[in-house]
Order: structure tokens, then C-alpha cells, then sequence
């Protein structure tokens, strides 16, 4: 056997076992995920959103909306927010520097005025410009609504301001690109309020392209009409919702979506507060290094919050709940979706590298030894690995190279399998459970009500494989290429808007 033969079987070897780990992989995630998935729904019959309303032990909650260019959706998010039902929230906009009217949009819009207000840094950030507050007229449950103005520093650095302006124990980090569900906060606190343990914790994040908004919430459920959205529908089920509802199961869980999370604010002080090169912070330094950022603050500051709970043997945990709790606007253009996905790469890359004392340490436990492998190999190594073998295979096969049976079974664990695990994901989240307090069809993480939006969202994870997935690799290596060379920016995409944004936000009467 020539060398040549030798490299080619080797290669071939290396492919097979990779798609049938990978997919094996995400199958496994899915079964787990039915399971917690079954749990949450029919536990919505024992546990009534009221009792955690009306809930002495439920503490005050700020709610941080870092700003940056936010003009054409920020008034329809803060509207959601104004709506949203808690017993005694916080709100506080952090206008990272925006060159766009975001700031005066605002301050038209809800008549905010300036003013000072109590402001402890307690953790280094860019220099405050300003503030501003709505006195008169807020919305039931709010008991304080703030507009900080601040120099440009980045997403992360926006939320360390939101952390020192705030005055609650514990604080939502969400999108001003967002629209958060009514419900979204109780049902958060149900899972926080049950376990103790829990120091933060994120929730399944759904598209809102091709939803009807109106005054600041979903009105109805729809699908984008974007063929390009519809295939990120079907990723965000799969790949986000699906895959984190099980290493949440596994506490390995090593990223919250950005778009939302609710976190402890001592616990986050405690890290040193969101990566930047502001930061000083002894934990902060010592895990990612002073003088150092990321692009993918949301990421970071998880693996940091889990290293320091494994490190200092606490028993807390970071938890998941797949219900989905926040609304948010996708890409529709291959640039934009380019832009998005080369950045998250980075993010990936930055946080990896940050933490790779992590890999197979045992003192972190599923995190070091699950977690962070994964991430490492189907993540990282994958994407080059994959787009290699989605170009060579069948260039071999053409050249005579290799055989048919070789080409059939590539293409049977890379497009066959993974076209299995992604309509599996689709039907685990449109899982319907009926509960003996409710005379509905019954209720479903994903919450379409036309099966024929399901069937078009069917029809598209058996697509998904057959040149979506081939694209995004190619925007996965471009972002590695782009971390190893030092690129830094955010590369922000150009949002659309959704629905006609109100006036004003909902008064108390």
C-alpha cells in the first residue's frame, strides 16, 4: 500500500468518525432535551406563574439594555419591557456611545429627563456621560427607570456600567434588538425561586422574523419568509435550544445567549464583571488576563462564573430552561449572517483560548471534561475538518480516488444523519403536552399553531445539510482566520425593525 493510499484512508477514517461522533452527539442532546423538555411542560400544570407574582421571596430584578445604534428597534423593545409582568423591576438602558439618534429617540419618545443619581463604580468601565430618569407615569411594577449615557466601550463594557447604575440583588442582560415574553421573567424565576442553586440562568432565545409585533410583544407566531431565516430557525432549535437544555442537564453549561439572561449580581462582581480592557479585578485578570476583550462577553463571563464556582467549590450551578423567553431579530442577508457568525467564531475562539487551563482538568468536572472538549473539537477543529471533507470527498470520488460505497457512507453520516437529528430537534420542540388544567391542544416549546409552519420548518431541517450548513463552515473558518490575524471588531449587522412601536410605554392607571 502506497503512501498515497495510506494518507487517503487515513483521511477517510478521520471523516467517518467524526460525523458519526458529531451526529451521535447532537441525537444524544436531543433525547436528553425531549426528556427535560416533557418535565418543564407538564410541570406548567402544578406551578402557577401567580404564586411567583405574589411571592414574598421573590427579589427586585434590574433589568440591563446595553444600547449601541439601536435607533430603528429600540423603542418597540423598551415598550416589551414596560409590559412585562414582575412584581417590582428596575430598568436601566445603557447608551454605549451611539452615533445614530438612539439616545434622543429615547428620551423623545418616553420623556426621560436628566438628573443625577446614586452611581457606584464598582467596576471599571469607559467614562459616563450623563444620566437620565422617567419619574412620572412608569409602568406597573417598575419602580425605577434610568438612561445611562457612556463613551463607547463595547457591549460587555455597557453591561458593567448597567451593574454599577443597578440597585437590585439580581439583574436580566438582554438585547435592546430584543423582545422580551411577557411571561418571560416569572417563568425564569420559577426555576430560580425552585433551586436555590442557581446563580444564573438563560433561556431559549426564537426568531422573531415573520412575527407579528405589536406594542412591544409577540401578538402571533410566525415563519420569516426568507428562506436564509427559516434555516437559522432550525439551527437556533437544534444547535442552541436543544444543545444547552442538555449540558445544562449535565451542568456543563458553558454559554447564555446574550439576548437574555438573569444572573446574581454579587456572584458577577465577585468574577470582576464582564471582560474588558477597563477591568482590574483580581478573578477577572487571573482567568482571562489583564488587559484583554472579547466579542462574545456572554460566553466569557459563563465559563468564568462556572470556574469560579468549581474553583472555590461553591454549591451553585448555572441552569438552562428551553421555554422560549425572549424574541430576537435575525439576519436575512448572507453578509449580515456572515458578519454575525464570523463574529461568533471569534468570541468562541477568544473564550477557549482565555480558559484552556479548563481542558480535561478534573477539578471542573463535566465542564473539563465534556464541555469544553466538545466545544474544542466540533466547534473549532470541526469547521475546517468539515469543510474539507464536503469539498474533497467528492472530488476524490470524481477522480477515482475513492470508491462509491466510501462516497455513500460520507454522505449518509454527513447529510442523511445530521438531516435526522435536525428534524428531531424541530419535532422535540413542537412536542405538544396536554395538561388536565387546560382544555388547549396543549402547549409546545416551539409555539407554532399552523402544522403548516412546522411542516415548512420540517422540510428545511431535511434541507439543512445541502448547502446551508456548507456556508456557514466557510464563515466558521473565515472567523478563525480573522482571530489568528487579531481582528477585534463587532462587525454589527443592519437591523430591519419589527412592528409599529408605540408612543409610550403602558401607564399605570
Amino acid at each position: 500500500m502506497s503512501w498515497t493510499d495510506l494518507l487517503l484512508l487515513g483521511f477517510s477514517a478521520v471523516l467517518i468518525l467524526y460525523f458519526l461522533l458529531y451526529n451521535s452527539f447532537q441525537l444524544a442532546f436531543v433525547i436528553v432535551a425531549f426528556q427535560e423538555v416533557r418535565r418543564q411542560l407538564r410541570g406548567r400544570a402544578y406551578e402557577d406563574l401567580d404564586i411567583v407574582y405574589g411571592s414574598p421571596f421573590t427579589p427586585p430584578l434590574s433589568i440591563i439594555v446595553p444600547a449601541y445604534n439601536e435607533e430603528t428597534t429600540i423603542v418597540e423593545s423598551l415598550a416589551s419591557l414596560a409590559r412585562l409582568r414582575f412584581p417590582r423591576m428596575e430598568i436601566i438602558v445603557v447608551n454605549d456611545g451611539s452615533t445614530d439618534g438612539t439616545l434622543d429617540r429615547i428620551i423623545r419618545e418616553f420623556g426621560f429627563r436628566r438628573m443625577e443619581i446614586t452611581y457606584e463604580e464598582r467596576i471599571t468601565t469607559r467614562p459616563v456621560r450623563g444620566f437620565y430618569e422617567l419619574r412620572e407615569g412608569l409602568p406597573s411594577g417598575v419602580i425605577r427607570w434610568v438612561v445611562v449615557d457612556k463613551e463607547n466601550g463595547g457591549k460587555a463594557d455597557a453591561l458593567n456600567v448597567g451593574i454599577n447604575a443597578s440597585t437590585c440583588p439580581m439583574y436580566v442582560s438582554m438585547d435592546a434588538d430584543s423582545v422580551i415574553d411577557e411571561k418571560a421573567l416569572l417563568q425564569a424565576f420559577r426555576v430560580m425561586l425552585r433551586d436555590e442553586e442557581v446563580v444564573a440562568i438563560g433561556g431559549q432565545v426564537a426568531l422573531v422574523n415573520g412575527c407579528d409585533v405589536r406594542d412591544g410583544q409577540v401578538r402571533k407566531v410566525g415563519i420569516p419568509d426568507s428562506s436564509l431565516a427559516r434555516f437559522q430557525v432550525v439551527e437556533y432549535v437544534r444547535s442552541f435550544s436543544i444543545g444547552r437544555t442538555a449540558l445544562a442537564r449535565m451542568n456543563a453549561t458553558m454559554i447564555i445567549s446574550g439576548v437574555f439572561g438573569i444572573f446574581r449580581k454579587d456572584v458577577v462582581i465577585k468574577v470582576g464583571g464582564y471582560l474588558t480592557r477597563n477591568l482590574t479585578g483580581k478573578l477577572a485578570c487571573e482567568y482571562a488576563g489583564k488587559g484583554r476583550d472579547t466579542v462574545c462577553e456572554d460566553m466569557e463571563i459563563i465559563v468564568r462564573i462556572q470556574r469560579y464556582i468549581k474553583e472555590k467549590r461553591l454549591a451553585f450551578r448555572v441552569g438552562y430552561t428551553p421555554e422560549p423567553l425572549c424574541w430576537t431579530e435575525g439576519p436575512e442577508t448572507f453578509e449580515s449572517l456572515g458578519k454575525q457568525r464570523n463574529r461568533w467564531m471569534r468570541g468562541l475562539m477568544e473564550t477557549l483560548w482565555y480558559h484552556r487551563d479548563i481542558l480535561f482538568n478534573p477539578r471542573y468536572g463535566n465542564l473539563g471534561w465534556f464541555a469544553y472538549p466538545f466545544f474544542v473539537l466540533f466547534e473549532f477543529v470541526g469547521a475546517p475538518l468539515e469543510f474539507i471533507g464536503y469539498v474533497a470527498v467528492p472530488l476524490l470520488y470524481a477522480l477515482g480516488y475513492l470508491s462509491g460505497k466510501f462516497l455513500f457512507l460520507f454522505l449518509t453520516l454527513s447529510v442523511t444523519y445530521g438531516a435526522l437529528v435536525s428534524v428531531s430537534a424541530v419535532a422535540t420542540g413542537a412536542w405538544s403536552e396536554r395538561t388536565s388544567r387546560s382544555r388547549e391542544r396543549g402547549s409546545s416549546l416551539l409555539k407554532y399553531r399552523d402544522w403548516r409552519h412546522l411542516a415548512i420548518l420540517l422540510a428545511y431541517a431535511l434541507l439543512e445539510n445541502l448547502g446551508y450548513r456548507q456556508v456557514t463552515l466557510w464563515w466558521r473558518i473565515r472567523g478563525i482566520w480573522d482571530y489568528y490575524f487579531g481582528k477585534k471588531g463587532w462587525e454589527k449587522f443592519e437591523r430591519k425593525g419589527f412592528g409599529d412601536a408605540p408612543a409610550h410605554p403602558a401607564k399605570e392607571e
